[in-house]
This record gives structure tokens, C-alpha cells and sequence, in this order.
């Protein structure tokens, strides 16, 4: 092969033939009766090292062909700064707050998703893998600090100091930014921990002990906390100055700290959760916490939660227990909290805890029950008592009977968004046509209320002269058992949507609509009385009703409409209302 310079290359193959064919070794030595063994084993190894040489030649020589032939490429012309938003969206994980893939199969996780046990979220890769894919990626993946600042460490701790080498390189790239980490307990099985370690933490330090140097960046975090870790963490007490939000867990393979008060000193701390631990457990600076969110408590640490935390303004208890037995309620009045939710497996004692409560600013009311008991009774004195303006309430368990809704539903006139979900469709009560009359600004007829007798009574408190229920509902949930015709829920639907809107305080009687042919139109000004519209002679007020902007209905029978009552129904949604009829994957 002839050389650009012009100059011959050296024939390290002297004696050697050039074949465009599979080489023959035998064939390399023309005059192999001259050559004794360890001279031919010398060409040979000359030969090797000229073939080697140019392979070596030919594969730079093909990567720079390579890299100019993509330098023409439209996206390799593109400026750092808008590659650098591109890398930002590519490790943008799935969803709110931290997410990780450990779940997922290795063989269906994201290709670079997860870097020794770094990853950023589900569905995002990591910013190592971007600067993995040429040298212009790595120089701007580097320099682009955002990418840097969150980090899911999944322990491993067999490779704890390679991870914690890696973790101190991807928080350098950081700069000074707030950090969001998420550390995830090494739960696989090793061998070498036989029943003789067992009670021993043998949890390691390094990576605890990297993100302690970088504790003054803090912003997020979610640790769980092995007693190894308790000096680590006592360097941190005094250098949190960004942390907002931090959540505890328990750890669950080895033994975790005691008493954790390395976060007393955290100025910005607003909110917290604990999984595990207790309230006496942990210190935190109570009188600045906005919300707290905790995971095995008992009903008696509900109540002190309320009195440590004068400030919050959100409280969610999940997978309450009954406690310290018997259980004392001692009663605390919050001034400030405004959504409370409660995951419990039964309602023993839930009459005494809403009793100890007092509530005037809540708004929002999530509860969340396991048995099939009722839950509207302990909730209806709450709201006596408390006085508050609730405007959004989510009860999952058994649908209460209607009887009862109603009157709830008497207690809650701001109400704005109500979830009812019975994970067991068909049973308990069901809502019947009654409830959508008291719910229907248009429906001004006594209501019949059936008796247990079977007759019919009147209630005079549905008259003509009485506002609907929950007039400012916006958007209604529901799965459970039904009781109406489709038609007229259909009505309900358009008398929920086509409102008054302009007249946001009151609403001149009259003018109701009726349905015809799928559309609204308006009739002459009157009311309802009896089924029949009258004339209005007054200029009566009442309180206005707001759109029902939004409605989901779960039951378990697929709902069948009328070629009429659906054209209206498409027409709603064509207008802006939002609304889903599903049937429940669950029913028989």
C-alpha cells in the first residue's frame, strides 16, 4: 500500500506473499529451508504487529471519517445551550416526586436508566449515559448542572465504595444547586450474613458519609435510617440550610436509629414524613412544619401531631392502629389546618378521635376505611362543631345510605369536589333519583321520601323555596351501586351545566330549561311546582348554583343510552363538561 508521503512502507514481511485470500501460514515462507524455527516465528511476530498497526490506522482513520460525515447532521449542528434543554428532558422522570424502576425487570428497564444503582426516576436516563455518547454530548451533559441535581442511590452493599466514589463525581457536576436524593435500601440476599450477624448493622458509611459533604444542598430528601449512619448524620445539624422536605423510614434489613435529631436545626423545613418512626422518635422543628405525613401511627399520635405542630396546615395518616390501649382523647382545637386524611382498617375508635378534634379552618377531608361501617356519623359532628367550610370530600369504603348522604350532604353547602369510592360496587346504599332531585338547581318539586313502611312522605325541607344541595359542586366521583333512570340523570347533567354563570351570588327564580331533541332550550319564566311550571311573580333570591364541570361515574353494568339522552351527553362534553361512564373491571 502506497504511503501519502510518498515514501515506500517497510516491508516487515519480507519473503511474505500478499493474498487477497484466507491466508495459508504455509504459503508466508518462500524459502522456508532457510530460515530455522525461531527465525520464523520472529516474522511472524513482525507480521502480526504491521497487520496490527494498520488495523489500529484504519479504525482512527474510520472514526474521523465517521465524525466528519456527522458533523453535517442537523442535530450535531445544534447549539449547547439547546442540547442542554433536550438532556434536561431526557432525564425528566414519570410523574411528581421520586420514582424508582427497581421494580421493573432488568431486562424491561429504560436503556440507560441506571448507572451502578444511580438512576434518576422511571422513564428518564441518567446524565452519565448522555456524556457516554460522544465527547460534544459529554462536554455539555457536564456543564449542564440542572441534570445533576437529582440522584436515586439503590444500595448495594457489595459495591458500596465504587458507588459512593461515582455518587461524589455526579454531586461535584451538581455545582451549588439544591439536590433532591433518594436513597433505597439494599433488600437482596447476601450470603455471607448468616444467622451469627444477625441484629449486627452492617450497613456502610460511604455513601452516607458523601452526602453528608453536600448536606448544605439539600433540598429533598428520602433516607431511610440505619443505626451505622447515627455520626454521619450528627455532622449535619447545623448545615441544612435549604432542606424543605424530608422523609424518615424505618429501616427494614438492618437495625435503624433509635432516636433521630439530626434535622432539629433545619430553618426551611415544612415538610415531613415519617414511615416507622413515632413522634417522640423523631425531633423536628414542630412550630414551622406546614404538612406531616405519617405511616404507622397510632390514634394517639394523631392528637399529638395536631398539638406539636401548632402551624400545619396538611396531615395525612396512613395505616393507623388503634395504639396505646385504652385509648384517652384528649381534645385539641387546630386553628390552621386545612386537609386532614385518614387511612384506617376499621372505624373502632374513630368516633372518639373526630370527637376530640376541632377544626374551623378545614377544607379538605379524606377518609379511608377498610370494614364496612359507617364513617358519615363521626363526621357530621366534626363539622358541627368546627364550623368549617368544607370544600372537598373523599371517602373510599362502603357507600353510605342515601338517607344519611343526604344529610351530610346538608352540613357541607361550600362543598366544591365530592369522591365517593366503594371498592366493592354493589354493596352498601346506592343514589337513587332522590338525591339527584336535591341536587338539581331546576328540580323545585316536593320530594317524595319513602318510609319504612313503604309510604311515601314529603319532605318540606326539598319545597320550592329551598336551594339544592352542595349548590357549588364542581366535580363529582362516584362508584357504587345506582338507583335512577338514565334519562333522568341525563336532565340532572344539563341542569348542573347550563347555570347562570355571570350571577355568581344569586340567581333570579325562573327561567328553568328543559331538554328537547339533545339540546337546552329555556322556557317562560316560572318554576316548578308540582311537575308543572307556573308563572313566577316574585323576584325571589337564592343562593347560585355552579357548574358541574366535571363528572365520573363508575358502576357495574356498562350505562346504555338513548339515541336522544346520548346526543345530549355529546353535546356536554362537546361544550367542556368532562364526563366518564366506566363499569367496574371488579363486578361479577
Amino acid at each position: 500500500m502506497d504511503r501519502e508521503d510518498g515514501a515506500q512502507p517497510r516491508n516487515f514481511g519480507r519473503g511474505f506473499p500478499r493474498r487477497n485470500t484466507e491466508p495459508d501460514i504455509s504459503t508466508f515462507f518462500t524459502n522456508s529451508t532457510s530460515l530455522n524455527k525461531d527465525e520464523q516465528i520472529s516474522c511472524i511476530d513482525r507480521e502480526i504487529l504491521r497487520v496490527e498497526d494498520s488495523i489500529v490506522k484504519l479504525v482512527l482513520q474510520r472514526a474521523f471519517l465517521k465524525r466528519r460525515r456527522n458533523s453535517f447532521s442537523p442535530a450535531v449542528c445544534l447549539p449547547p445551550e439547546v442540547l442542554a434543554l433536550i438532556f434536561e428532558f431526557m432525564c425528566l422522570p414519570n410523574g411528581d416526586g421520586f420514582n424508582d424502576d427497581s421494580h421493573i425487570p432488568d431486562g424491561k428497564r429504560l436503556v440507560g436508566g441506571v448507572n451502578l444503582g444511580l438512576s434518576v426516576g422511571t422513564g428518564a436516563v441518567t446524565p452519565l449515559f448522555l456524556g457516554s455518547i460522544c465527547s460534544k454530548w459529554r462536554h455539555v451533559s457536564r456543564g449542564a448542572s440542572q441534570l445533576w441535581c437529582t440522584v436515586i442511590v439503590h444500595m448495594d452493599n457489595r459495591h458500596a465504595g465504587a458507588q459512593a466514589a461515582l455518587l461524589g463525581s455526579w454531586l461535584k457536576q451538581s455545582a451549588h444547586r439544591r439536590l433532591r436524593v433518594k436513597l433505597v435500601e439494599d433488600d437482596t440476599n447476601d450470603d455471607d450474613n448468616d444467622d451469627d450477624n444477625w441484629g449486627i448493622d452492617v450497613t456502610p458509611t460511604a455513601i452516607i458519609d458523601i452526602l453528608a459533604s453536600h448536606s448544605q444542598q439539600w433540598h429533598t430528601i428520602d433516607f431511610f435510617l440505619p443505626s451505622t449512619w447515627k455520626h454521619s448524620l450528627s455532622r449535619i445539624q447545623h448545615h441544612l440550610p435549604l432542606l424543605s422536605s424530608a422523609t424518615l423510614r424505618f429501616s427494614e434489613g438492618s437495625p435503624t436509629m433509635a432516636r433521630v435529631d439530626a434535622f432539629t436545626l433545619a430553618p426551611q423545613l415544612q415538610e415531613v414524613k415519617l414511615v416507622g418512626y413515632s413522634v417522640a422518635d423523631v425531633h423536628l422543628p414542630w412550630q414551622q412544619l406546614q404538612r406531616l405525613d405519617g405511616e404507622y401511627f397510632g390514634l394517639d399520635e394523631c392528637l399529638d401531631t395536631l398539638r406539636l405542630g401548632t402551624e400545619l396546615r396538611t396531615c395525612q395518616f396512613e395505616q393507623l392502629y388503634r395504639g396505646v390501649q385504652p385509648f384517652v382523647a384528649r381534645s385539641v382545637r387546630h386553628e390552621y389546618l386545612e386537609s386532614l386524611e385518614l387511612i384506617m382498617d376499621t372505624s373502632h375508635e374513630l368516633n372518639a378521635l373526630f370527637g376530640a378534634m376541632t377544626l374551623p379552618n378545614l377544607k379538605e377531608l379524606v377518609l379511608s376505611l377498610s370494614d364496612e361501617e359507617p364513617m358519615l356519623n363521626p363526621i357530621i359532628p366534626l363539622i358541627r362543631r368546627s364550623a368549617c367550610a368544607l370544600q372537598m370530600v373523599h371517602l373510599v369504603g362502603v357507600t353510605p345510605p342515601e338517607e344519611d348522604l343526604i344529610e351530610f350532604l346538608k352540613e357541607v353547602p361550600f362543598l366544591k369536589v365530592l369522591i365517593l369510592i366503594n371498592p366493592v360496587t354493589e354493596s352498601g346504599g346506592k343514589i337513587t333519583q332522590w338525591l339527584l332531585d336535591l341536587m338539581d338547581p331546576m328540580s323545585r318539586t316536593n320530594v317524595a321520601i319513602p318510609s319504612a313502611s313503604g309510604d311515601v312522605e314529603m319532605d318540606q325541607e326539598s319545597s320550592s323555596h329551598a336551594p339544592c344541595l352542595v349548590p357549588m359542586l364542581e366535580k363529582l366521583e362516584y362508584q357504587g351501586a345506582v338507583g335512577f333512570t338514565l334519562h333522568a340523570f341525563v336532565q340532572f347533567l344539563v341542569h348542573r351545566w347550563q347555570i347562570d354563570v355571570p350571577n355568581n351570588t344569586a340567581r333570579q327564580l325562573g327561567e328553568p330549561m328543559r331538554m328537547k331533541e339533545g339540546h337546552v332550550t329555556r322556557t317562560t319564566k316560572g318554576r316548578f311546582i308540582d311537575g308543572t311550571i307556573a308563572e313566577s311573580t316574585s323576584n325571589q333570591t337564592e343562593p347560585a348554583a355552579s357548574q358541574l364541570r366535571s363528572l365520573i361515574l363508575t358502576t357495574t353494568k356498562r350505562m346504555r343510552f338513548e339515541s336522544a339522552d346520548a346526543k345530549t351527553i355529546h353535546g356536554l362534553i362537546k361544550d367542556g363538561m368532562h364526563l366518564d361512564f366506566l363499569d367496574d373491571p371488579n363486578a361479577d
